[in-house]
């Protein structure tokens, strides 16, 4: 009896309905990252002269590619989703996708399908992109939103070192059969989850918008909650399409929208596609042969893991603006120490002697990334705007978002072709310190504040 009176105490006083949203969102990301991680090991593989399904050079660039094309069109129907059909709906539907995703590699005889493959990989990207920064944004206590969101976040990381684990030992048919298991795991727990307390205020559905606060957020008063929230709503307005669209002229949607695009630009230009899609191929044309080249894509992605969960554990201890400096500034350095490596390859160097750079700095390239430029972005996206354009934000800037990843991912090989590694990596070190001073003076300082203070913040600036 004690113990039963306990543990419903506990469940009456924690914000536990919050973590299991964030750990729902974290399997999403997972699964899409096993996507991404899919990527490394079978496009060396394609390529190989053994392969079961030989690819050229070209079409393995469009396999790597495309997934970024699909995340375009899957950010525009998540703008749409997330305003009519609801956010948890909306998240809901990003299974779908993936699911025929990996039935398309299962049944794979041509690159035709693995085209299609990536494409819907893309479209679930897109929609959870423009989705689950608005449904933790606005279900999360401020005290964890940081927290939840980077938890969120490091799912890919944690998905993309599976996928680079399994892909070294595994056949494309058995990953792909291993991977429907997280992906029915988050559709079923997001079918259980509530909605969005503010969807549902905003769509009249006062009694399910008070149930659901108080899923949420056991600890608060749901009518005096529901109260502030209606404020906070209707003092936005119903507008329609084109006045949302006419809002962003406000100083602060205007300053807000900024931001996060270039947040998003320099996430996508810092290498991070480069890195993640050609790891492999990387350490190949470095010279690294101390240790096989997947064994490292296998190391590095476990970095990023780790790292994750230590972003996770700092994302509401310290400044938004502080995590990103040193992240920005960190990928910085280590771009720049990866174009010095090429460079001496280019004139000479004994390879064997330089095996240690290439290995050292891309292992810090992914420990610096993983601590802010990961994150912040999408933490910034969940905080900054209002209720009446949120969703029109996040539809746009996932479709920015996705032709930035699809041009740095696309352009990659013809670069390479054209300017060399070198300057292709000391491209990425001079976007990073430009990422740093933008960080420095642009950021503002979100950690630990109402959606309402944080607008009122934008509005003084």
């Amino acid at each position: 009896m004690f113990l039963n009176t306990k543990i419903g105490s506990w469940f009456k006083d924690t914000l536990w309905t919050q973590w299991i949203a964030g750990i729902t969102t974290f399997l999403m990301l997972l699964t899409i990252g096993l996507k991404i991680g899919w990527t490394s090991p079978y496009t060396a593989q394609l390529m190989s002269e053994d392969s079961p399904l030989p690819l050229t050079s070209d079409e393995v660039s469009w396999v790597a590619s495309l997934m970024n094309v699909g995340r375009l069109i899957g950010a525009i129907f998540g703008c749409i989703g997330v305003e009519w059909l609801g956010r948890k709906r909306t998240l809901t539907i990003v299974g779908f996708p993936i699911l025929l995703a990996w039935i398309c590699i299962i049944v794979a005889d041509s690159v035709a399908w693995l085209y299609a493959s990536r494409l819907l990989a893309g479209l679930s990207l897109g929609i959870s992109f423009s989705s689950f920064p608005i449904f933790l944004g606005e279900i999360s206590d401020p005290k964890i939103r940081g927290t939840l969101v980077t938890l969120t976040v490091s799912g890919m990381a944690v998905g993309t070192l599976t996928g680079n684990i399994m892909g070294a030992n595994l056949s494309m048919t058995t990953f792909s059969y291993i991977s429907l298991v997280p992906n029915a795991c988050f559709v079923l727990l997001l079918l259980w989850l509530p909605e969005s307390p503010h969807f549902l205020i905003r769509v009249g559905k006062t009694e399910e918008a008070m149930k659901s606060i108080a899923r949420y957020n056991p600890k608060v008063d749901p009518e005096i909650e529901y109260k502030a929230m209606r404020c906070y709503i209707e003092s936005s307005g119903s507008p329609t399409v084109k006045e949302r669209l006419r809002e962003f002229n406000m100083p602060e949607n205007r300053r807000a929208m900024i931001i996060t695009i270039v947040l998003y630009f320099f996430m996508q230009f810092s290498g991070m596609n480069s890195i993640i899609y050609y790891l492999e191929t990387v350490f190949t044309s470095a010279g690294v042969s101390v240790i096989q080249p997947a064994t490292l894509v296998i190391m590095t992605s476990g970095a990023s893991v780790l790292t994750g969960w230590v972003a996770v554990c700092i994302a509401d201890k310290f400044r938004r603006k502080v995590l990103m400096i040193f992240s920005s500034a960190g990928v910085s350095v280590t771009m720049m120490g990866l174009g010095v490596h090429f460079s001496l390859l280019e004139n000479g160097f004994d390879p064997d002697s330089l095996q240690w750079l290439p290995i050292v700095t891309i292992l810090l390239f992914m420990i610096t990334f993983c601590v802010g430029m990961i994150g912040v972005p999408s933490m910034i996206l969940s905080e900054l705007f209002t209720p009446n354009i949120k969703s029109v934000a996040a539809g746009m800037i996932g479709i920015l978002s996705g032709l930035f990843a699809f041009g740095a991912t696309k352009s990659y090989q013809p670069l390479l072709d054209t300017v060399g590694e070198a300057w292709v990596y000391w491209l990425h070190a001079l976007l990073m310190m430009f990422c740093t001073i933008f960080s420095a003076i642009w950021i503002p300082e979100t950690k630990g504040k109402s959606l309402q203070e944080i607008q009122d913040l934008l509005m003084k600036k």
